[in-house]
């Protein structure tokens, strides 16, 4: 009977301690639950104070975006004021088609006419950078044109393009800095009926007798350049019902077709040479399906401007 008193006492003081041991357990795993769960509650308050912050952050860089795109729509809206009008190209050019698509909202490519006397002057010029560096180059660019032609009174396009250049190096030419242009600026003299232009780095077509002519160019830009000598004035030898062409390199360096290489000026030749006796319009339409198929899905390299004219 002793005996089992003394087993009976043994297993309480066994029960008795795992009991003991049993709640210690649980309430440590208690507290280490509260530990747990306010690092949890910490963590997620943290997680939500930094969402809280990356949401802010966003509405401040979607309100600077829309600032900065708004500014560049405004820029858009100066820079297509200064262009060429086509109605008013249309006054002496009837026959005529632009096609123009910049790589961004604004463009370093532009194309510009005006009226001085019998003269009549439509240039297509492509300036140092596109984007919003190119479209500040190209205002620059045009101001220079026409204070050229329309307050110093400078008729001969050669000329022009001279005092330009110029301009350019007094004004942005510092420190090695070799901003400016490349282009072509035609000279339609009304009285005479006659068409002389100046040409910088980029030649313009004629295509006269089924016969596609690269015209002559001078290989220089307009603005600091290794080659610093006085433009050139030439001459178009054209008869009635021909086509004249002037464009700038975005359409001939685009990147594409089934390979992913550019387009190059031979092809831009072979397609223009297809299909100069279609109509104006219909021209138009084919050099932009022709550029965009060959451009597909690969970004746009760089900006594209292409006159056309019935002589």
């Amino acid at each position: 009977m002793a005996n089992n008193w003394g087993l009976l006492a043994y297993a309480f003081v066994f029960i008795a301690a795992t009991l003991i041991y049993l709640n210690s357990r649980t309430k440590a795993l208690r507290k280490r639950q509260k530990e747990l769960e306010q690092i949890v509650e910490e963590r997620t308050a943290d997680v939500v104070d930094e969402k809280n912050k990356v949401e802010e952050k966003n509405k401040i860089i979607e309100t600077k975006q829309k600032e900065i795109l708004d500014s560049i729509l405004y820029a858009e809206n100066i820079q297509r004021t200064l262009l060429a009008n086509h109605d008013f190209v249309n006054e002496t050019i009837p026959d005529s088609f632009v096609f123009f698509k910049p790589k961004d909202i604004v463009s370093g490519d532009f194309y510009w006419a005006t009226k001085a006397d019998e003269f009549f002057y439509l240039a297509v010029c492509d300036s140092t950078g596109h984007g919003v560096p190119g479209a500040f180059m190209s205002l620059l660019n045009i101001s220079f044109l026409n204070e050229g032609i329309n307050e110093k009174n400078i008729y001969e396009p050669q000329k022009v393009f001279d005092h330009v250049r110029q301009r350019l190096i007094e004004n942005i030419s510092q420190n090695g800095r070799k901003d400016g242009m490349d282009g072509i600026l035609v000279c339609f003299d009304m009285k005479k009926n006659s068409i002389c232009y100046a040409a910088s780095n980029n030649a313009p077509i004629l295509i006269s007798n089924g016969q596609l002519i690269q015209l002559p160019m001078d290989k220089m830009p307009i603005g600091s350049g290794d080659k610093m000598e006085s433009f050139k004035r030439f001459d178009v030898p054209y008869k009635k019902g021909d086509m004249f062409y002037i464009f700038t390199d975005g359409f001939a360096d685009q990147f594409g077709g089934p390979k992913g290489k550019k387009f190059m000026n031979k092809q831009l030749q072979e397609i223009i040479l297809e299909n100069y006796k279609a109509p104006l319009k219909e021209q138009e339409q084919i050099i932009k399906t022709t550029f965009e198929n060959w451009k597909g899905d690969l970004e746009q390299v760089d900006d594209v401007c292409i006159i056309g004219i019935k002589l």
